[in-house]
C-alpha cells in the first residue's frame, strides 16, 4: 500500500471540512478525486502533503506514518510533489533551471540525466533555454509536471492540472503524461472537477461528497452503477423517468419492463430509472416513438432530448447523419444493459 488514510476529519476555524474519511491507494496507481465544489478536495490533497494537519485519525506513506497528530512529518519530508492550478514556475528561471530546481544538490551528471529523461519523454527539449512567459500554456503544464517528477517523488499530487487548456491540447497532454506517470510507477492523485478527464487519466476515481468518500471505484462502475443519484448526474449526462418494481428483477417504465437487480426496493414501490443517452438507439423501424424537443450537433454525433408520450424526457446520441428536425417524431428502441434506479 503506497498511502493509507485512516479515519482522517479536519477542522478549520470551527468548520468540519473533512469527516472520518477513509481511502488507500496502491504503488503506481492513478487515483482521481471528484465530487461538488467545496466537497474538501484540494484540502484532502492538502493533507496529504502536510500542509493541513488532521484533527483525528491516521496519514500512512509507504506504511510510515506521516500524520496522527502525535507525529507529523513536514512536507518537505514527505517525498510528495504537488501541482497547483497556477503551476508556480518561477519566472526568473529558464525552463531547464525551473525542472532543476528541486534536485540542485544532486551531481551534475545525475541532473543531465534526470533533465534529458524528462524533456524527452514530455516533448519539452527545444523550450529548455526559454522563460516561462515565452512559451505557450501546455508547454508551461509539461515544465511544472517535470519540475514535480524531478526528484522522484513518491506521490505526485495535481490540482486541476488541465484546467486551462483547450480540449485537443488537453487529450495530447493527458495522453502523454499517463504514459509518463506509468513509466515512472509514479502514484499519483488528481483532483479534478471534469469527469472526462478523470475517465481518462484514473485507474480508480473517489467521489468526495459531505465531507467523505461516497464510492471509491472503476470509471466504469461510477458511470454504470452510481451508488447515489448525486454520483450518477455527476458522472454524465442523463435523464430519469418514473418506474414501477414488478419483482427483483424487473421494473416496467413507460420504455417498457427493464431487467436488472431491484432487490433492495420492495415489489409496487415506485422509482426513478436512470436513462443515459447510449441507453436509447433510434431506430425507424422501432415501433416505440419520441418527439425532438431540443438537439445538440456535436459532429460525429447529435444528442437529441426527447419527449415520451407521457411527457417524460430522455436523451439519445444519434450518428449526425440522422438529422432530424425538431418536434419531429422519431423511432427509438431502448437498450438497457445497466439498470440504475432510485427512490
Amino acid at each position: 500500500m503506497k498511502l493509507e488514510i485512516e479515519n482522517i476529519s479536519l477542522n478549520i476555524d470551527g468548520n468540519q471540512i473533512i469527516d472520518n474519511l477513509n481511502l488507500n491507494i496502491y504503488e503506481q496507481e492513478i487515483i482521481s478525486i471528484i465530487g461538488p465544489s467545496a466537497s474538501g478536495k484540494s484540502s484532502l490533497l492538502r493533507i496529504i502533503a502536510g500542509f493541513e494537519n488532521i484533527n483525528s485519525g491516521r496519514v500512512k506513506i509507504n506504511g510510515v506514518t506521516v500524520d496522527d497528530r502525535s507525529k507529523v512529518v513536514e512536507p518537505q519530508n514527505r517525498k510528495v510533489g504537488i501541482i497547483f492550478q497556477d503551476l508556480a514556475l518561477f519566472p526568473h528561471l529558464n525552463c531547464e533551471n525551473n525542472i532543476l530546481f528541486g534536485i540542485e544538490k544532486h551531481t551534475p551528471t545525475e541532473k543531465s540525466k534526470r533533465l534529458e529523461r524528462l524533456s524527452t519523454l514530455l516533448d519539452i527539449s527545444g523550450i529548455l533555454k526559454s522563460f516561462p512567459h515565452e512559451i505557450s500554456g501546455g508547454q508551461q503544464q509539461r515544465v511544472a509536471i517535470a519540475r514535480a517528477l524531478a526528484p522522484k517523488p513518491e506521490i505526485l499530487l495535481l490540482d486541476e492540472p488541465f484546467s486551462a487548456l483547450d480540449e485537443k491540447l488537453k487529450e495530447t497532454l493527458m495522453s502523454d503524461v499517463k504514459k509518463l506517470l506509468k513509466e515512472e510507477k509514479i502514484t499519483t492523485i488528481v483532483i479534478t472537477h471534469n469527469i472526462k478527464e478523470a475517465f481518462e487519466i484514473s485507474d480508480k476515481i473517489a467521489f468526495l461528497d459531505n465531507k467523505k468518500i461516497i464510492q471509491y471505484d472503476t470509471a466504469y462502475n461510477l458511470y454504470h452503477k452510481p451508488l447515489t443519484e448525486d454520483i450518477a448526474v455527476f458522472c454524465g449526462i442523463g435523464s430519469f423517468i418514473q418506474g414501477n418494481v414488478i419483482d427483483t428483477n424487473h421494473v416496467q417504465t413507460e420504455l417498457g419492463q427493464f431487467f436488472g437487480d431491484a432487490s433492495k426496493f420492495s415489489i409496487g414501490s415506485v422509482v426513478k430509472v436512470m436513462i443515459r443517452p447510449d441507453d436509447i438507439i433510434h431506430d425507424d423501424n422501432s415501433t416505440q416513438s419520441a418527439k425532438v424537443i431540443e438537439k445538440s450537433f456535436h459532429g460525429s454525433d447529435f444528442l437529441y432530448k426527447l419527449e415520451l408520450s407521457d411527457g417524460e424526457r430522455v436523451y439519445c446520441y444519434t450518428p449526425s447523419h440522422h438529422n432530424h428536425s425538431l418536434n419531429e417524431v422519431i423511432g427509438i428502441k431502448p437498450v438497457i444493459d445497466h439498470l440504475i434506479i432510485f427512490n
